[in-house]
């Protein structure tokens, strides 16, 4: 029953049945705007507090519905490290980031400030890159769903009863760009991993610079985690003599790190933008192909719930599920053909003519869709871990060079990679990153470094894993790894599995 009719009713509906309703009720309102183009659904005969509760319900639930339009925005993988700052805040204590130390630390007066000083800035950092590639993935989708081997064709009935093959595109324009298409294209994972091969390469473009900005902070000669741990009172081992007489909060570490010319001095912006180009490239090509068959295997499970099911598996991209699907067909925006012309869209009958998918089916799905948004972040990650080496490797060597030329010492030139892996000349020095293959095999490119230690940290680990055992403490390693990745998409994911049990459709 819509929120329309509770007031006429004796029993006052729970706070359950109300959220219940808002969904569906929004269901119905987006399919009667689809079909009338309608801006608005009038209320008018509804009471006033009703319907303000009502208006604000619906706000809440349409604000969930557009989050989760697009659940992909919710497992991309992080371009900075959220827990960074809180990682290094616990290692200056000889402590491990855990539960324990961020309730410790909030239990403190200064720790919530401490805790936003570390947080925010990366989220608002991430977030700001994950509009941009978002947008740029919507933006080649439209262009490369143009295409004859990506255009989406389908047979209709003109007024003359013949039958033509017409072409489906979307326009390009702001609501398409933040929503994202939804019109299904031929070969919709192919395109997915095109355009996420774009997207990543705008997004490498952009974060090139705001890595070097992150690395200059981080080694600049201000120590940003010692003046926080002094800010919140944290006991650390030992203060370093440069740290003396300096900043005492945070604010005045920041207003003295903008008034050095060290940061005015460094030019090289856009040192390593082939790296970090290549590596979202390939990264965010593998998450949203990733993804896309995360739908696909979704919409099976949910099909062996209960759920409706699909005429065309082969051509899913993005699933548009506006209102409740037919007995016989998901909802989409473009239905396949049929000889039945009358109705193009579907219908909310709340009767029971068109029930809902079952809570099971829905639920069932969204865990898949949670599960499989993790794996295509960790593969996405795993894809860009050997460019993120390599970058680190360079990086490494030209800071030796810098270093060496300040002494005035000689140092042999660096050949070109691929001059090196070709034809190599005696007398060159190697190449860093074939010096390290050479030397150290792929590990390095495969394994993730792992979290930052202390000294004292690092010996009580090696203690812990020669008692414990070499496979024993690989497993726990990986098990915090991953342990880690869910806790920063867990209210996202458990939003994602509540709003399909309350009756949203995913």
């Amino acid at each position: 029953m819509s929120t329309l009719e509770a007031p006429h009713q004796s029993t006052k509906p729970s706070k359950w049945g109300k959220v219940r309703s808002s969904v569906k009720f929004t269901a119905a309102a987006k399919e009667k705007n689809r079909a009338t183009q309608a801006d608005s659904l009038s209320v008018s005969n509804a009471p006033v507090q009703s319907s303000a509760g009502a208006a604000a319900a619906r706000s809440l639930v349409l604000f969930f519905g557009f989050l989760f339009r697009r659940p992909s925005k919710l497992f991309k993988p992080n371009r900075v490290d959220t827990w960074l700052g809180l990682r290094q805040l616990a290692i200056s204590t000889d402590q491990h980031l855990s539960p324990a130390f961020i309730r410790s630390l909030l239990q403190n007066r200064t720790g919530l400030i401490a805790v936003g000083l570390t947080i925010l800035p990366p989220m608002l950092v991430n977030a700001t890159l994950g509009f941009l590639l978002f947008t740029s993935h919507s933006l080649f989708s439209l262009g490369l769903a143009k295409l004859d081997w990506f255009q989406r064709k389908v047979e209709a009935e003109n007024e003359k009863g013949e039958m033509i093959v017409e072409e489906q595109e979307e326009e390009l324009n702001l609501e398409t760009l933040i929503r994202g298409p939804s019109v299904i294209p031929n070969h919709p994972t192919v395109l997915s991993a095109v355009a996420g091969a774009g997207a990543g390469l705008i997004q490498g473009m952009a974060f090139t610079p705001v890595d070097n900005v992150v690395r200059l902070i981080h080694q600049s000669t201000t120590s940003w985690v010692n003046i926080l741990a002094r800010f919140v009172h944290l006991p650390v081992p030992k203060t370093p003599d440069n740290m003396k007489g300096s900043s005492v909060t945070p604010v005045q570490a920041l207003k003295n790190f903008f008034s050095d010319d060290a940061w005015r001095r460094n030019r090289n912006w856009w040192i390593g933008w082939r790296w970090a180009v290549a590596r979202d490239a390939l990264s965010y090509s593998c998450f949203f192909a990733a993804f896309d068959v995360t739908r696909r295997v979704g919409l099976r499970v949910k099909g062996m719930f209960g759920g409706n099911i699909e005429h065309d598996w082969d051509n899913i991209f993005i699933l548009d599920f506006d209102g409740d699907a037919h007995d016989d067909s998901i909802s989409s925006p473009y239905p396949p053909p049929s000889n039945n012309t009358s109705s193009s869209l579907p219908t909310y009958r709340p009767t029971g003519d068109q029930p809902q998918a079952p809570t099971l089916a829905r639920v069932a799905q969204a865990a898949t869709i949670v599960t499989g948004g993790v794996l295509a972040s960790l593969l996405a990650q795993a894809a860009g871990r050997p460019f993120k080496e390599c970058q680190r490797i360079m990086q490494l060597d030209d800071r030796e060079w810098a270093r060496r030329a300040a002494k005035g010492e000689m140092m042999a030139r660096r050949p070109h990679f691929w001059q090196a892996l070709l034809k190599p000349r005696p007398g060159d020095r190697p190449h860093p990153i074939l010096n390290t293959l050479q030397t150290k095999g792929l590990c390095p490119f495969i394994r993730s470094e792992g979290e930052l230690k202390s000294a004292q940290m690092k010996r009580e680990l090696e203690q812990e894993a020669q008692a414990q055992g070499r496979i024993r403490g690989m497993v726990g390693t990986v098990v915090k790894r991953v342990g880690w990745r869910v806790a920063s998409v867990g209210p996202w994911g458990c939003g994602f599995l509540v709003w399909a049990w309350i009756g949203g459709e995913v």
